[in-house]
């Protein structure tokens, strides 16, 4: 069995075709039909974004055919920040809508609006309240714009008012 047909398997196993697959894994449609009609054989990157997408498989038995297909418990990587989102998305229609519930705390803004009076060592009572004036008096930032790429390559915007 060669890797072709490893990542054959993976896709049969996740009940994927293979717009569905390459959509997934992040890439071109062509790119997988090219790997899968045996023109080209897959690259280190297309077997790591397998990897990287389907973490339960195993890397051996995907680049090598060493192994069992999934990692055993002890073996398995630890799940990221993301890993939750995938696995819920995964099997979603690539149209369903999704949204950003909460994007930064309130704790964070403040932080990041409040000025930070620099460490500068000072001679005079006019030149410390010069230095604060300038802090003062500097512009706020605020968060005007946000977008949010999803991995089947669309995008959302969110703005303020």
């Amino acid at each position: 069995m060669d890797e072709k047909d490893r990542i054959e398997k993976v896709m049969l196993t996740e009940g994927m075709n293979s717009a569905q697959f390459a959509a997934e894994i992040g890439i071109q449609g062509s790119t997988l039909s090219h790997i899968l009609n045996g023109r080209n054989n897959p690259s280190l990157d297309v077997l790591k974004k397998v990897l990287n997408r389907f973490r339960t498989v195993s890397s051996d038995w995907l680049i090598l055919g060493v192994g069992s297909m999934y990692r055993s418990e002890k073996q398995s990587q630890t799940p990221t920040l993301f890993d939750s989102i995938n696995e819920n998305s995964s099997k979603s229609a690539i149209s369903e809508p999704k949204t950003v519930e909460k994007l930064v705390s309130l704790s964070d803004v403040i932080q990041q609006n409040t000025p930070q009076i620099p460490d500068v060592a000072v001679q005079s009572t006019s030149e410390a309240r010069s230095i604060i004036h300038s802090v003062i008096d500097a512009p706020a930032k605020s968060v005007r714009k946000i977008i949010v790429y999803y991995t089947d390559n669309t995008f959302q915007e969110f703005e303020t008012k």
